[in-house]
């Protein structure tokens, strides 16, 4: 059994994909409230849970060999923040999974952790990367740098408003991953000797600017390419200026300056090499990416997704149950 943290995000639902894909046995650690329903046709198993519940993560973790973490906080609220769930989270997984045996543990961090100084959504990353080296558990952790779908939210909001702010320097150089790509990466990890017990910056096939990416963003979808730039620097006077508005705007713009402005391009070949799996070219993701739209978008999806019987939830044993009694999951957080 696999355990896969952040299943319902952009990462971790391709990596829920991808290891079903091959008929793995996969269970989601599902927080309450998320819109885990549309993982439903799958088949994974699902077990309510929370990193910042760490009596839940003992239970989730039982009979599972393997943990893909995907987890992460794109926007905090409240107590969702990067400290909670990046950094105590993250250690309160490591350790119920070297309690439980588990045999190897893939962490999906970013590039740019070693030079994000005191930015919560690096120092976090961090401090749970230390945490794993520490643990005793053996380990990969992966550090992609920015998402070809990164580029293809952009490219949403110049098809929407006719231009788009885009952050960072436009000469940064990066190396857009796919997110199936970063997926099969991923599964791949948990057997490959070659990354066992090491730290891995990954990317995608093509060394490009975030200039040349969001044009070519653009272009593969038949839209123009305005936007308005802001340099680092400016971007993180900015986030100075937005404490009055909270900590999490203040902390999503000073990531944006990281993500956006740290160099983060690598050798495709290499990549592939290492991992044994082609990589899809640029403008192929790119158009797939911008096609995609999130399930939680449709409106009729909660409805016609119909709940795998194969479910397990912290108020059930793992297995099967009777179809009439599978529950629609508790009720959301309050924070």
């Amino acid at each position: 059994m696999i355990l896969v943290t952040g299943a319902t995000g952009r990462l971790g639902s391709q990596v829920v994909r991808v290891l079903r894909s091959v008929g793995l046995d996969v269970r989601c650690l599902v927080r309450k409230g998320s819109e885990y329903f549309w993982l439903n046709d799958t088949g994974s198993a699902y077990f309510f849970g929370d990193l910042r519940d760490p009596a839940s993560l003992g239970r989730a973790l039982r009979d599972v060999k393997q943990v893909i973490a995907c987890h992460g906080v794109r926007v905090e609220r409240t107590d969702n923040d990067h400290r909670r769930v990046n950094a105590e989270g993250s250690i309160a997984l490591f350790e119920a999974a070297r309690t439980r045996g588990v045999e190897h543990l893939v962490y999906i961090s970013c590039a740019g952790v070693e030079s994000g100084g005191d930015v919560p959504a690096f120092s976090s990353k961090r401090s749970a990367e230390a945490a794993l080296v520490e643990s005793g558990l053996a380990y990969t952790i992966l550090r992609p740098g920015l998402f070809v779908e990164n580029f293809a939210d952009l490219a949403r909001r110049v098809e929407a408003n006719g231009n788009v702010f885009l952050p960072g320097a436009a000469d940064t150089p990066v190396s857009p991953i796919y997110t199936r790509d970063l997926a099969l990466m991923a599964m791949a990890s948990l057997d490959l000797p070659a990354v066992k017990n090491r730290v891995v910056t990954v990317g995608g096939p093509e060394a490009l600017t975030v200039g040349s990416a969001f044009e070519r963003m653009c272009a593969a979808n038949g839209l123009g390419t305005d936007r308005w730039q802001m340099p680092p620097a400016a971007l993180r006077a900015l986030s100075g200026l937005a404490r009055p508005l909270g900590r999490r705007w203040t902390n999503h713009l000073r990531a944006l300056a990281v993500h956006f402005a740290h160099p983060s391009a690598v050798d495709g070949e290499e990549m592939s090499r290492i991992f044994g799996i082609p990589l899809t070219g640029y403008d192929e993701a790119a158009r797939a990416a911008f096609a995609l739209r999130h399930p939680s978008e449709d409106a009729t999806a909660r409805d016609e997704k119909v709940v795998h019987r194969q479910f397990t939830a912290t108020i059930y044993e793992p297995g099967t149950i009777a179809w009439e009694d599978l529950p629609a999951g508790p009720p959301p957080r309050r924070d």
